[in-house]
């Protein structure tokens, strides 16, 4: 279909592509990846002839459709309404010029968000995220023979991920995506294109399979690397033993010109090893970490009428070790949520943080806080000057900032590397509670796996807001659902989360069937999900050892329950072992008038402990035997 032959072009001084050759073939669902830099942008606007490359050829057959979706892009439909800017055949102004009827046009819209009411709303009144969303409906609504989506999730909450992996993964055209998002790519495409030291190469299969021939890849390169390495020693160790000896001169003069021509080989980037980041760890938070309750939240418009975001909602509370993922539809108020709890957003109601609670804030916005002129070393020291140069060059290391990108000025950073750099100077500030709104924009997936290996050893609270259904699946104990100025809680992952929500939504169907003169009384699903709330709530106040019916809780929640049980337990022992040292010395009992407070006090751990431990080992049973 489409081939590129010989492809050269540099930006910036910076090589992008060196003879680049590839062929996009027919019906294949391409997952374009590489690192921030490498060139995935341009190489699309090569394809679409929205760029000329410096050297090379590019076929595209003159009847071949092809739609394109870049990331940025100035939308010249500002007139029309979200539904005629949608059947628009191109991005000009004119009226609807698409064969295609409105309700395929409404059913694209839907699924990637959109309300019945913003369909007769203008373009101009939308924000640059809901643009491109139209944009996006333009272009699928095309149908055109390829499709060439260059990050198109940057601007999608999960339900509309959700939808557009469900409509890719039956497009019946050729698809090329860029995109970092992992579910996405292992459910879609069925070829990896590596884009790489300005050369492409392909990987049959999801992502996840590529992943694993890379790993295959590295290894059979560390050990030819290791090979040549050993082959090298052996060559100076017989030059060294045997240069000045007659005999040997001939086989040491061949062995010199042997060592010039295997000269040194770069690292390829297979054998490039994981950089590691270690956590400085904060200090140990009360078990309470932040309360909210009885708020609601209310933006004043134009007309006076006011938009409502919460109204009167419930308490939420955010426990010592808790991992919340805050998710939702796109205006919803997640975002105004975290600002909430991060104290930058005022609202109505009561909020308190916890017993020696330090919060750390990352906003969408984090980068626009760095200075243009600083150096990436002089901003991250100016924060943190108590660093050693070491320490910090170590650390700006640990999230992928090599020895010459450190003196990079901030101003000419990608906005990837910006993120990477604000996200540092958050998590290097000992904080035990953060609040992450969108920590994973920009980012590609070397640094999200950074950044998800950062979070995993963190021994803090954290609560996050990302798209990225990977990212928060593997690292979240709960959910927060916010939705319709509510938000539902739920202990548990997002994929767990995701399989409520679909029984809950077929008891609703199961529901909606029955007959007028049917019994309406509560599914045996509907009852499970009340009774799973219930057993959450009791938990949350009472605590596993103190629950009758604690054997009917899921495996993931008795997994929480048993890590915060453990937690409880150190505090005890911690407790009681400075009681035991004190009541063992007689003087500074006899000394202390409340030494028969401490000696009550000695009795109540020690049952405790004993209650603690006991349920311990019966919790621990119990999932030997039942979920092994």
């Amino acid at each position: 279909m489409i081939s590129l032959s010989g492809i050269c072009h540099s930006f910036a001084g910076k090589e992008l592509f060196r003879n680049l050759d590839w062929g996009i073939k027919k019906g294949r669902k391409y997952g374009l990846v590489g690192p921030n830099g490498s060139g995935k942008t341009t190489l699309l606007e090569v394809v679409t002839g929205l760029m000329e490359s410096e050297k090379g050829e590019v076929s595209v057959p003159s009847a071949l459709t092809v739609g394109y979706l870049p990331q940025i892009m100035d939308l010249r439909t500002g007139n029309l309404t979200v539904l005629s800017a949608a059947r628009a055949s191109d991005r000009g102004e004119g009226e609807d010029s698409s064969e295609k009827p409105a309700h395929e046009a409404e059913k694209i819209l839907f699924g990637l968000g959109f309300t019945g009411e913003q369909l007769s709303q203008k373009v101009s009144s939308l924000s640059g995220g809901w643009k491109m969303r139209v944009e996006l409906a333009r272009i699928l609504l095309l149908e055109p023979q390829v499709l060439l989506l260059d990050e198109p999730t940057n601007h999608l909450d999960i339900k509309s991920i959700e939808w557009l992996e469900g409509y890719l993964g039956n497009y019946r055209g050729t698809v090329v995506l860029v995109s970092h998002d992992k579910y996405l790519l292992d459910r879609m495409v069925d070829t990896v294109a590596e884009l790489e030291g300005g050369v492409i190469r392909e990987f049959r299969g999801d992502y996840s399979s590529y992943l694993e021939k890379k790993e295959q890849v590295a290894a059979v390169a560390e050990a030819t690397a290791k090979n040549r390495e050993k082959k090298l020693r052996a060559q100076r160790r017989f030059i060294e033993r045997f240069r000045y000896k007659a005999s040997k001169a001939k086989q040491v003069q061949s062995r010199i010109k042997m060592l010039e021509k295997m000269e040194p080989e770069a690292p390829s980037p297979e054998t490039r090893k994981t950089l590691e980041f270690d956590f400085p760890a904060p200090e140990r938070a009360g078990r309470v970490v932040y309360e909210i309750s009885d708020f609601s939240k209310k933006y004043e418009t134009s007309t006076g009428a006011g938009n409502i975001v919460f109204q009167d909602c419930p308490a939420l509370r955010v426990e010592r070790g808790d991992r919340i993922a805050v998710t939702g539809r796109n205006g919803e108020g997640k975002t105004t949520l975290c600002k909430m709890i991060a104290g930058v957003e005022s609202f109505s109601g009561q909020s308190r943080l916890g017993h020696n609670v330090t919060l750390g804030y990352y906003a969408q916005n984090q980068d626009e806080m760095l200075n243009p002129k600083s150096t990436v070393y002089e901003e991250f020291i100016g924060a943190y000057p108590l660093f050693s140069q070491t320490e910090a060059r170590t650390l700006l290391g640990s999230f992928l900032f090599g020895a010459s990108d450190i003196t990079k000025k901030v101003s000419v950073l990608s906005g990837g590397e910006k993120s990477r750099l604000s996200l540092l100077k958050i998590l290097v500030s000992r904080s035990n509670f953060l609040v992450l709104d969108e920590p994973t924009n920009h980012l590609d997936m070397a640094s999200r796996e950074v950044l998800r290996r950062a979070l995993e050893e963190y021994s803090g609270t954290f609560l996050l807001i990302s798209h990225d259904r990977y990212f928060i699946d593997s690292l979240v104990t709960g959910i927060w659902y916010v939705e319709g100025g509510e938000v539902e809680m739920f202990i548990g992952n997002y994929s767990e989360f995701l399989e409520k929500k679909a029984r809950d939504s077929d008891d609703k169907q199961v529901s909606a069937e029955m007959p007028n003169d049917a019994p309406r009384g509560k599914s045996s699903k509907a009852l499970e999900a009340e009774r799973r709330n219930r057993l959450y709530r009791e938990l949350r106040e009472k605590g596993i050892e103190n629950m009758e019916n604690w054997t009917l809780l899921s495996k993931k929640q008795m997994e929480n329950a048993l890590s915060d049980l453990e937690s409880r337990i150190c505090e005890c022992e911690t407790e009681k072992e400075e009681m035991e040292k004190l009541l063992a010395n007689p003087q500074a009992l006899a000394e202390d008038a409340d030494w028969e407070e401490k000696t009550r006090r000695f009795g109540e751990l020690e049952a405790k402990l004993s209650a603690l431990y006991g349920r311990w080992d019966e919790v621990n049973e119990h999932m030997r035997k039942n979920f092994d």
